[in-house]
């Protein structure tokens, strides 16, 4: 064999091995390819699965909760989270947020939190309707981010009634203060004239009674939260008959009269003292604002008492608040007192397991139904 048919055979051997080579090559990079396409569906599938395990998880929980990505948007929400921000439909999803909440400055400390994820933030307070929501944001590892919305509304409003509680009761007590300052002061510069110092003394009296009333309601209302009535007991109509013989002097000066049925015997689950405070209260009032000359109503119905007067009732706009601490109504049944007269009321049949409701009557008058806890027979 020639040289030159040597070299060629050379070569096509050559050709071959590198042919089978890259084949071989091919065929390792090609089970190499299946092998990561397998693995990445793998992954996606378990993070499929994490995901639906972690939504149905969250579905779980009662609070309202969102989970969001780094651009802001809502990948999924519980049932609660839905309900709150308005999320109708959870194919929708993703959706931004700012079509769910509008608050701009919300929505900016928002959209800085989830850049700054996996790191943990507490966000200012959500108002929703009538929800007031407490949002933390805390990450995840896929970078998503879970929005918890703990829902403090009544934490809210019992802060808010706290605020509003403290501001009444030192304008309450500023009031009469500044009176009992202003007339001890004239006392000490005009102590030579009589009349004055009547006047002031009477002043002064009347003033220390209102700020000592003011005292024993707000001294009532925090013994309401601790008090109870455990294993006592009291028969209503006997405390009751006490009631009506107690205003019987006012009723007599306003030709006052009071009808109605109520059973001879009937036990509640309540303290004597506390029967006598809600029903001297209520009858109080209804002999107070009642016209002259006019009957009062007093019925036990099976279920409730009804107390109804011939007054002029309660403005509509003040019925719904005319229960709260320290509530006054402007106009004929606001009276001198401070607010805390039917607020006592109504704690007090609450804590026991009671009901207070009130309602204007047709044509003028008010009707107040007191549900009492009654015993078993």
């Amino acid at each position: 064999m020639s040289w030159p048919w040597l070299w060629i055979g050379v070569l096509i051997l050559g050709w071959f091995l590198h042919v089978r080579y890259l084949s071989r090559e091919v065929h390792h990079k090609k089970e190499a390819v299946i092998s990561s396409q397998n693995k990445l569906k793998k992954v996606n599938a378990s993070l499929a699965t994490r995901t639906h395990r972690l939504d149905h998880l969250l579905s779980a929980i009662e609070e309202a909760i969102l989970r969001v990505d780094k651009s802001g948007r809502v990948m999924a929400a519980n049932a609660k989270g839905m309900r709150l921000f308005g999320i109708h439909d959870a194919s929708t999803l993703p959706q931004s947020m700012v079509l769910f909440y509008r608050n701009p400055d919300w929505l900016n400390a928002f959209h800085k939190a989830v850049k700054s994820l996996p790191d943990a933030a507490e966000l200012p307070k959500i108002f929703i309707d009538d929800k007031v929501l407490l949002p933390r944001l805390a990450g995840l590892e896929d970078g998503q981010g879970l929005l918890l919305c703990l829902d403090i509304t009544e934490q809210y409003n019992l802060q808010e009634q706290r605020k509003t509680f403290v501001s009444n009761l030192m304008h309450d007590l500023k009031t009469p203060l500044t009176s009992l300052l202003g007339y001890a002061r004239s006392m000490e510069s005009f102590a030579d004239d009589a009349a004055l110092r009547q006047e002031a003394a009477q002043v002064i009296a009347q003033e220390a009674k209102h700020v000592n009333h003011l005292l024993e309601g707000l001294l009532t209302v925090e013994q309401i939260e601790y008090g109870g009535a455990g294993d006592a007991h009291c028969d209503m109509p006997s405390v009751l008959q006490q009631v009506w013989q107690t205003l019987q002097p006012e009723m007599a000066m306003k030709d006052v009269r009071v009808h109605g049925e109520v059973p001879d015997v009937l036990r509640i689950a309540m303290q004597e003292s506390d029967c006598f405070r809600v029903l001297m209260n209520i009858a109080s009032n209804a002999v107070r604002y009642t016209t002259e000359g006019s009957d009062i109503h007093c019925v036990w119905d099976g279920e409730s008492l009804r107390i109804e007067d011939e007054g002029e009732g309660i403005p509509e706009k003040d019925l719904p608040h005319v229960t709260e601490r320290f509530y006054c109504v402007d106009g004929s049944r606001a009276g001198s007192g401070h607010g805390l007269g039917l607020a006592i009321v109504k704690e007090t049949l609450e804590r026991d397991g009671g009901c207070l409701t009130l309602e204007n009557r047709e044509p003028n008058g008010l009707c107040v139904r007191i549900e009492l806890p009654v015993l078993d027979s």
